[in-house]
């Protein structure tokens, strides 16, 4: 009777055999992985830009409050100021202030205002209207052309001509002449819409 021997595995044959089935193995695990669809979810915020308006003052004569009242509204997104005026009629004056603006990470300028007129049709020509502009300011520099202002004290001296470029933090002032003059005395118009809009451009 043949008797017959066998080998023992070293413990270094078996390592030898039982690496590559478990790399095999994690490669197949990995490889699943990687065939998962991955969605990733952020939020992005992207800086400001442009120029609002901060604050807004109606100069007018003594009285109009009570014959000739006049709300404002800065309308939302700070781009426009809306003037509610009753009883236009012959020699009506007023001036408007704006403070402008630039809240933004970049340089703008401040362009024309764009001036739109409803409620008076077929005497939009009668309107005068003469804006002044002044700046640039930094923080509280423009209190000399916008604190306790009356009729008789407008316009400034150094009304700047356009563009006028604001940096980052920087504010400029506007003033708008409107007057109001018509042929017939016995014309009445209520109430009247005056849209004021700021413009700008973005200096890159």
């Amino acid at each position: 009777m043949t008797r017959r021997k066998y080998r023992q595995h070293t413990p270094k044959f078996t390592a030898l055999i039982l690496i590559p089935l478990i790399a095999l193995a994690i490669l197949g695990i990995s490889y699943s992985h990687w065939q998962e669809i991955l969605t990733i979810t952020g939020t992005v915020t992207t800086g400001k830009w442009g120029l609002t308006i901060g604050s807004d003052k109606v100069v007018k004569p003594v009285g109009y409050d009570e014959n000739r009242s006049i709300t404002d509204e800065i309308l939302p997104g700070n781009q426009t100021l809306h003037l509610i005026c009753h009883n236009i009629s012959h020699c009506w004056h007023i001036w408007v202030g704006l403070v402008i603006h630039n809240e933004g990470i970049l340089p703008a300028t401040v362009k024309e205002h764009a001036i739109q007129i409803t409620g008076a049709t077929g005497y939009e020509q009668n309107f005068t209207i003469t804006t002044y502009y002044y700046g640039p300011y930094n923080d509280g520099e423009f209190v000399v052309v916008w604190g306790g202002v009356k009729m008789d004290d407008l316009p400034f001296p150094g009304n700047q001509t356009l563009p006028i470029p604001l940096n980052p933090g920087q504010t400029a002032i506007t003033w708008t002449d409107l007057k109001f003059n018509s042929t017939d005395p016995t014309l009445l118009l209520d109430p009247v819409h005056i849209y004021i809009t700021i413009r700008d451009d973005i200096i890159t």
